[in-house]
C-alpha cells in the first residue's frame, strides 16, 4: 500500500488518539433517556440546520465536551455532531445515514476519525469523508465499504479515475493478500491493483484489454501489475495498458494482444500501431526453430531468436519469405535485421540467417543464397551489372541457375559464374520463335536483313533448365545471305543460307579437338556428297575422285584458309531432322575460316573448336534473319 505507512488492514486504521480536556470517547449510549440540554455553537448551528430536534439527529443526549486540540463533540439520538476550527461542524447519522451506521458499528472515532464533511448521496451510492483517511461508502451493489484516500488505491481512484462520479462505488474491501505482497480493490468494473515495484492502476475487468489480462493469469501471471491507466485514442481506435513486463494493445480491427520482450523492442522501433506493422493479431506464439517466438502483425511478423534478437518481415519480402515456408519450410531462417531500402530503382533487401531477398518495383522479391550469393557480392550486389534479382534459383541435378536484370548467374560444383543477357535470354522468355528441343546447347545465328552475310552469333547453355550466354561473336552466313523460313537454300552456287532450326549430331576434322560429338577424322578421299540424285547426295563418302558437285573436304581442311580443319555437320536436308530433298541444298556446316561462304555458318577458329568442345550429340542450330527468328 502506497500510503506514508502501508496498513495491512486500511479498514481498521486508528485515527491519531486525541488529548481532551472534556474527553469526547466514544458517544454515550443513544438508546438512554434524552435530558433538556441546549446545543450551542458550531454544532447547535448545524444541529439547527439539520432540522433541530425534529430532524434526523433528533434531541441530544449529553453536553457538547472538547478536547485540547479544539475537536468537540455532542451526542443525539440520532448520531453525532464533531467540529473542528478548520472542518466546521459535521454529523454522522446513525439512523438516517447509509455511512454513519458503519461508523458507529465498527469502531468510531478510534477507527475512521471525525467527519470531514457530511455524507454525500448520489443516484448511486453515499459516501463520507473523515480524518483517518477513510472514507466510508455505500452503495446498492456493494453495500457498506471503506476507501482509504491515503492509500495508492485511494490516490489512484481519485487521481486517475474519477473518483465515485466517474469510476463509481467500491464493491469489496481493500484486500492485501496478493502475489509480492500487492493490494486490491474493486470498484464495479473497475479493479484497482497496487505493489510497491508497480504503484497503483486500475484494470476494466468486462473490456477486452482486462479479459487479455486475465487470460495471461492476471497480476500472478507474466505480466505482472498493470503500471499505467487503459489508455484509449490510438490510431483506429485502439487502446493499450503498460504492465510490469508488457503491454496488452486493442483496436477494433486486431483485438486484444499481448506485447512485451524484443519483439515489442522492434516494434517500437518501426513506430508501434502506427509503423508499417500495425495492431498485433496473435499475441507472441513460441516453440519456433531454435527457442524462437514470432508475432503476426496487421502488416508482417517480427521473429525473435536468442541468436538473431527481434526483426520483423514485412511487404513483399515477407510474402515471399512465407511462400519460401518462412522458419519452418525454407533454408532462409530467422530474419537478422529489418529490411534495408532506398535501394537503387527504389528496392529493399533484407538479410536472413541463410541468405537475403531482395525487393524491387520491377522484379518483385526474390532470395538469392550460398555460392550465387557469394558470387552476387562480388559483382557488386544489386549495383553491378546483374541488377536485382528477377526469379529464385533454380537447381536440377546439382546444377542452379537465377536470373537477374543483366544476366545469369549458374552454379556447380565447380563454382559460380556470372553471363550477361543476350539472345539467348529468348530461348527462356519466348522470345525465340523456335524451339529449343531442351538441347544442351543452342547456337544462334542471325543477320540483320535478307541478302545479308555478317552474322551475329550466341552460344547459349542449357544449366538447370535455363540457357545461358557462354559466348557471343561474329561470323559469316551464305554470301547471298538467308533464305526465307520454309524455303529450301538450292545447290550451293547460289549461296544461300537456310532459314530454321538444325540438329548437330556429329563433328569432323583433322584432330578430335575433345567433342563428344561422333568425330570423324578426314582423310585425302573425304567427300561430301553434292550431286543430287546420287545416293552419296548430302552424305559423307569417301573416294579418291572429286565429280561434279560433290566437295573434296580433304582439299578444304588442307588448304591454307582451313575452312575444314574443325567443323561440325547441319542436319539440314538430312536425317535425323528430315528425308534428303533432291537438289535443296547439301554440306551446310559450321567450321573455321571467317569468310563470307556458299551456304555455312563460318567463326573464327577458337570459336569452333570451343563450340565442338563444348558441343554435345542433339545440340541445335537456329538461324534466319532476326526479325524471323526473334519475336
Amino acid at each position: 500500500m502506497p500510503a506514508t505507512t502501508a496498513p495491512t488492514a486500511p479498514s481498521s486504521v486508528p485515527a491519531p488518539a486525541p488529548t481532551r480536556d472534556v474527553a469526547p470517547g466514544a458517544p454515550p449510549n443513544l438508546a438512554a433517556t434524552a435530558v433538556d440540554i441546549v446545543p450551542t455553537g458550531a454544532i447547535a448551528a448545524k444541529w439547527q440546520l439539520l432540522g433541530g430536534a425534529g430532524g434526523p439527529l433528533g434531541a441530544a443526549t449529553a453536553d457538547q465536551s472538547c478536547d485540547q486540540n479544539l475537536l468537540c463533540v455532542q451526542v443525539f439520538t440520532g448520531g453525532s455532531i464533531y467540529s473542528t476550527p478548520l472542518t466546521g461542524a459535521n454529523a454522522v447519522l446513525l439512523t438516517a445515514g447509509k455511512t454513519g451506521p458503519r461508523w458507529h458499528e465498527s469502531g468510531q472515532l478510534s477507527a475512521f476519525g471525525y467527519p470531514l464533511g457530511e455524507e454525500k448521496c448520489d443516484s448511486n451510492g453515499c459516501y463520507q469523508k473523515f480524518s483517518s483517511g477513510l472514507d466510508i461508502t455505500w452503495s446498492a451493489l456493494g453495500g457498506p465499504q471503506t476507501v482509504w484516500t491515503k492509500g495508492g488505491i485511494g490516490d489512484a481512484f481519485f487521481r486517475l479515475y474519477g473518483g465515485y462520479a466517474q469510476a463509481g462505488y467500491p464493491t469489496s474491501p481493500e484486500l492485501c493478500d496478493l502475489v509480492n505482497s500487492g493490494c486490491q480493490q474493486s470498484f464495479g468494473n473497475l479493479r484497482i491493483l497496487w505493489s510497491s515495484a508497480s504503484g497503483a492502476s486500475g484494470v476494466w475487468t468486462p473490456g477486452a484489454i482486462g479479459a487479455a489480462f486475465a487470460a495471461a493469469g492476471a497480476e500472478s501471471g507474466w505480466l505482472g501489475y498493470p503500471t499505467t491507466r487503459e489508455t484509449c485514442g490510438l490510431k483506429a481506435n485502439g487502446c493499450y495498458q503498460m504492465y510490469q513486463h508488457g503491454a496488452i494493445i486493442w483496436s477494433p480491427a486486431s483485438g486484444a494482444r499481448t506485447s512485451h520482450g524484443g519483439i515489442r523492442s522492434a516494434w517500437a522501433s518501426a513506430g508501434f500501431e502506427n509503423g508499417r506493422f500495425g495492431y498485433p493479431v496473435s499475441d507472441e506464439i513460441c516453440g519456433q526453430p531454435a527457442s524462437g517466438c514470432l508475432q503476426q502483425f496487421q502488416g508482417g511478423t517480427i521473429y525473435w531468436s536468442p541468436q538473431t534478437g527481434a526483426n520483423g518481415v514485412n511487404g513483399g519480402i515477407r510474402s515471399q519469405y512465407d511462400n519460401m515456408g518462412g522458419l519452418t519450410g525454407g533454408y532462409l531462417g530467422y530474419p537478422l535485421e529489418g529490411e534495408v531500402c532506398g535501394q537503387r530503382g527504389g528496392g529493399c533487401y533484407q538479410w536472413f540467417q541463410g541468405g537475403l531477398i531482395f525487393w524491387s518495383p520491377v522484379t518483385g522479391a526474390q532470395p538469392i543464397r550460398g555460392g550465387m550469393k557469394a558470387k552476387y557480392e562480388q559483382m557488386g550486389w544489386h549495383l553491378g551489372y546483374l541488377g536485382y534479382p528477377a526469379t529464385p534459383e533454380t537447381c536440377i541435378n546439382g546444377e542452379c541457375v537465377q536470373a537477374f536484370q543483366g544476366g545469369y548467374l549458374t552454379w556447380t560444383p565447380a563454382g559460380a559464374r556470372d553471363y550477361r543477357h543476350s539472345e539467348c535470354t529468348g530461348l527462356n522468355d519466348g522470345r525465340v520463335k523456335y524451339p529449343s528441343g531442351d538441347a544442351n546447347h543452342v547456337t544462334l545465328v542471325y543477320t540483320a536483313a535478307y541478302g545479308q552475310s555478317y552474322a551475329g552469333v550466341a552460344y547459349c547453355k542449357r544449366v538447370a533448365g535455363t540457357y545461358v550466354t557462354e559466348w557471343t561473336t561474329n561470323g559469316f552466313v551464305g554470301a547471298s545471305g538467308f533464305k526465307p523460313p520454309g524455303v529450301a537454300s538450292g545447290p550451293t552456287r547460289y549461296n544461300y543460307s537456310p532459314t530454321g532450326w538444325f540438329s548437330v549430331t556429329e563433328a569432323f576434322g583433322l584432330g578430335n579437338p575433345g567433342t563428344a560429338l561422333p568425330y570423324r577424322m578426314l582423310n585425302p578421299r573425304s567427300r561430301w556428297g553434292g550431286n543430287p540424285w546420287t545416293d552419296t547426295y548430302n552424305t559423307y563418302f569417301e573416294s579418291s575422285s572429286w565429280v561434279g558437285y560433290d566437295e573434296n573436304m580433304w582439299y578444304f581442311a588442307t588448304r591454307p584458309q582451313h575452312d575444314y580443319r574443325q567443323g561440325a555437320v547441319l542436319n539440314y536436308n538430312r536425317p535425323p531432322d528430315s528425308p534428303i530433298t533432291q537438289d535443296a541444298g547439301f554440306a551446310i556446316f559450321l567450321h573455321e575460316n571467317k569468310v563470307p561462304t556458299a551456304g555455312c555458318i563460318s567463326l573464327d577458329d577458337w570459336a569452333v573448336v570451343d563450340f565442338l568442345q563444348k558441343s554435345t550429340p542433339g545440340d541445335r542450330i537456329i538461324m534466319g534473319v532476326a526479325a524471323d527468328i526473334f519475336r
